[in-house]
């Protein structure tokens, strides 16, 4: 407190703790939701209407389709979740906000990853 006996201003930047409860509960939901439909839009606007993904052209002799597929969004879907798990471990404060919304860009370009990569 100063000398005036007035409260002073609250800290900004980095270190302001103060609470942003709706960005700690919206940003992660937002993101599980905006996501998948982010995601299914980009595949489907890339997709060249080809009966197979291309990621199966190696195993397609062997109709391996489907494990490959399976292997390879595994890595991505995991990738994701672990995004999406951190965003709810990050503490609610304010100075984190920005933190916040670039883990949920980078797990929202997770998801895109994986969708382009099967097409």
């Amino acid at each position: 407190m100063s000398e005036a006996g007035a409260a002073e201003p609250p800290s900004s930047g980095w270190w302001d703790r103060r609470r942003d409860l709706a960005g700690y509960v919206l940003t992660p939901l937002c993101t599980l939701v905006a996501a998948p439909v982010v995601a299914c839009c980009a595949g489907l606007l890339a997709s060249d209407g080809g009966p197979y993904p291309s990621v199966c052209e190696p195993v397609r002799a062997v109709d391996g389709c489907e494990e490959r597929v399976l292997g390879v969004a595994a890595g991505y879907i995991l990738s994701f979740v672990a995004l999406w798990l951190v965003l709810w471990l990050l503490p609610w404060w304010r100075g984190l906000r920005v933190v916040r919304i670039l883990l949920a860009v980078v797990a929202l370009a997770v998801a895109v990853a994986l969708a382009l990569r099967l097409v």
